[in-house]
């Protein structure tokens, strides 16, 4: 389907919920129930949510048009009246501000936060990006609660392919991205202690991510049902996005760590075994979800958490894998794209081989009671 030839749906569109592309490179996966209400199709998008209150815009200028990210800022700001408490950072290695945005609009006081990304001098096809600015505002008056959705909009923006699996613009912001930061200390792995690099500001940091979703997820829970189950799915995407390079590491060691292995069944149920182990975890006053990247280095947290760290863990040792959820049976499942016996749940022409995580079984194996295909929906992630 395509927006006025610029913005386009995925072609592959996630199930459930949608991720949109545009010809100028980046990606965008608003939460649910978004609509595009205005735009030129061409250098500005604006969408509404739900509700009505929050917009979303976007706007592309060329590159010559301003000589920085800040140039930009400054100028938008002007034109919008707008009180600005502004920093500059990098996101992807490209310069780029974020700023709080105050200003009146058709009689009222707005406020919500901005994206200024100078585009790069040359993209994956050679060509110089255009620079980008996003908005996204409510009331002034209604500016507290929706914050957890303004910064979810700016974080569901992806630059380009490669960002998809990086941490969002607001994550970056709030925790530059250094992998060298990291520092090795003890993993244990079955009866193996590891030293894999770690920066235990980024737990923290995706933990921020996971509570934030969390909170825009639980408002669709409790009062949009229709949008629910999208909803959720893109919970677990944002947390898979958030993580995926911050177990960049830890990856490579345990690819390093199971190269014994036969094939790739065996080392994903080593991998499954080692997660088995980890300490059940629950807090039903937060969002109940570890962070992958503290599960991992913890050794603690629920099925989910577990199942996509396993999820993450394949796809970096180039196997594919899928989430289960499970409303029915409040549970969570890592399924996986691997011959041999064991329970499958069947989804998009493949039958994937489930991963039970808080119970000590082999892989392919799950309690009968759950067996039912009927009773699960599959998450997919990006790629």
């Amino acid at each position: 389907m395509l927006l006025a030839g610029a913005l386009v749906l995925a072609p592959v569109p996630r199930a459930p919920g949608e991720e949109l592309y545009s010809d100028s490179g980046f990606f965008l996966e608003l939460p649910e129930g978004f609509t595009l209400n205005d735009g030129d199709g061409i250098s500005r998008f604006s969408f509404t949510d739900p509700s009505g209150i929050l917009l979303f815009q976007i706007f592309l200028y060329e590159p010559s048009r301003y000589t920085d990210a800040g140039t930009m800022q400054a100028d938008i700001a002007k034109k919008l009246s707008a009180r600005a408490d502004s920093e500059a950072f990098v996101y992807q290695r490209r310069n780029a501000v974020m700023a709080d945005l105050s200003f009146p609009l058709s009689g009222k006081p707005h406020r919500g936060w901005g994206l200024f990304l100078d585009g790069a001098p040359r993209n994956a096809a050679g060509k110089p990006e255009k620079d980008i600015a996003l908005l996204a505002y409510v009331p002034e008056d209604r500016y507290t609660a929706y914050l957890p959705f303004i910064l979810s909009c700016l974080d569901g923006f992806s630059v380009d392919e490669e960002a998809r699996l990086y941490p969002g613009p607001v994550s970056q912001f709030n925790l530059p991205w250094d992998p060298q930061a990291r520092t090795p200390r003890d993993l244990q792995f079955g009866n193996r202690t590891l030293r894999v690099p770690y920066d235990p500001r980024e737990g923290q940091a995706a933990q921020d991510t996971v509570e934030r979703e969390f909170q825009v997820f639980s408002v669709y829970a409790r009062s949009s049902p229709d949008l629910a189950q999208a909803a959720w799915a893109r919970f677990y995407r944002m947390v898979f996005r958030e993580t995926f390079h911050r177990l960049d590491f830890l990856s490579l060691i345990l690819q390093r760590e199971l190269s014994g292995e036969p094939d790739d069944r065996s080392r994903t149920a080593r991998l499954l075994a080692w997660t088995q182990g980890f300490r059940y975890e629950r807090d039903p006053s937060g969002s109940d979800v570890v962070n992958p990247l503290t599960a991992a280095f913890e050794a603690r947290g629920d099925c989910d958490s577990r199942a996509v760290l396993l999820a993450i863990l394949a796809r970096h040792d180039n196997r594919d894998a899928v989430l289960l959820l499970s409303v029915k049976h409040s549970h969570a499942l890592a399924a996986f794209d691997l011959p041999g016996p064991g329970a499958r749940f069947p989804y998009k022409g493949t039958s994937w081989l489930v991963a039970e995580t808080t119970a000590t079984v082999g892989l392919g194996l799950i309690d009968a009671g759950m067996a039912d295909p009927k009773d699960w929906m599959a998450v997919e992630f990006p790629r």
